[in-house]
């Protein structure tokens, strides 16, 4: 596991260094089983769009209304796992996109499903999301 987490952390580091003042988003999300817990689909969406969204500059309109519609609810709540979905295909139709996604594997399979099947609506959902 620990030369998996180097050797991808070499590609990440490199795909970072290439796309370097480019019109280029990257996103990264390292698995663990020890923290399955945490590693709802949801969440590992979220933490993708957490990352796409820092490096867009500007916030998309269709993102910020979305934010604003969730802040409306009793005490606020989160965005829902379609939300996301929605939210990562606007991040991702603004710049180029890379997400690597280390140690699939150590997903819980329910939830890793879930993730590849939102991946790929994605996918086929975002002309600049690169296919690698």
């Amino acid at each position: 596991m620990l030369i998996s987490r180097e050797v991808s952390s070499l590609v990440i580091d490199s795909l970072c260094n290439q796309a370097r003042g480019q019109n280029v988003a990257i996103a990264c999300l390292y698995l663990d089983f020890a923290a399955e817990q945490e590693q709802s689909s949801t969440s590992m969406l979220g933490a993708l769009l957490k990352q796409l969204v820092a490096g867009l500059g500007e916030m998309p309109e269709e993102m910020v209304q979305a934010y604003e519609e969730h802040k409306n609810f009793i005490g606020g709540r989160r965005p829902q796992h379609t939300d996301i979905v929605k939210m990562l295909q606007t991040a991702s139709s603004k710049k180029r996109t890379f997400m690597c996604i280390d140690a699939l594997d150590e997903c819980v399979p329910k939830h890793r499903v879930k993730l590849l099947n939102s991946l790929n609506k994605i996918l086929q959902n975002s002309p600049k999301f690169s296919r690698h």
